[in-house]
């Protein structure tokens, strides 16, 4: 595990290095984590493993990234450092990409909490939609369903013939002793 660790600091720092020009010539998208052609297909939310909560907040989005074991809580904590330090590390529909929206990045015990704010109610509503876009991707990349709408179950009315009483269930009316009837 400590090796692991070990690597993904190293490969974080070196994808670092890349992005901010300090001693490795960038070259534009490439990153030398393994298995990966772009930084933009890093994406953390995505990574197996990690449990990705979207909520909306008055100011933007917070968007809770977490995960059961050690190695992956340390991996995803790295990658969002990664991710959401640079636009060119996003995927091009992220909410981070907004122009003018800010982003904060908090290690938590389990995970990682993104916020992406905006100062316009027009930015904000544009970092909520992409928002709201890229994580449905998300749930079908990782082939979960979106949930189903469950079905509301139709509550019976009736009602007295001579408009005396309501009720939930048939039976007599208490003012004057008829029969019920079911509202259509």
């Amino acid at each position: 595990m400590k090796r692991t660790l070990f690597a993904v600091m190293i490969l974080t720092f070196i994808c670092g290095m890349a992005m901010a020009g300090g001693g490795v010539a960038p070259k534009k998208h490439n990153c030398p984590h393994a298995k990966a052609k772009k930084c933009a297909g890093l994406c953390p939310e995505k990574m197996k493993g990690v449990e990705t909560v979207n909520k909306n907040t008055g100011n933007g989005v917070e968007i809770t990234m977490t995960a059961k074991d050690e190695e992956t809580i340390a991996k995803v904590q790295e990658m969002a450092l990664v991710h959401y330090n640079a636009k060119d590390t996003m995927e091009k529909n992220c909410p981070g990409r907004v122009e003018g929206a800010e982003i904060t990045v908090t290690n938590t015990g389990t995970g990682v909490l993104v916020a992406i704010t905006g100062t316009t109610p027009e930015m904000i509503k544009k970092i909520q939609e992409a928002s709201a876009k890229e994580h449905k991707s998300a749930s079908a990349a990782k082939g979960k369903k979106a949930p189903a709408k469950k079905a509301v179950k139709k509550i019976k009315k009736y009602v007295c013939p001579m408009n005396c009483a309501k009720s939930d269930k048939p039976g007599k009316c208490p003012k004057c002793g008829m029969d019920l009837v079911e509202k259509k």
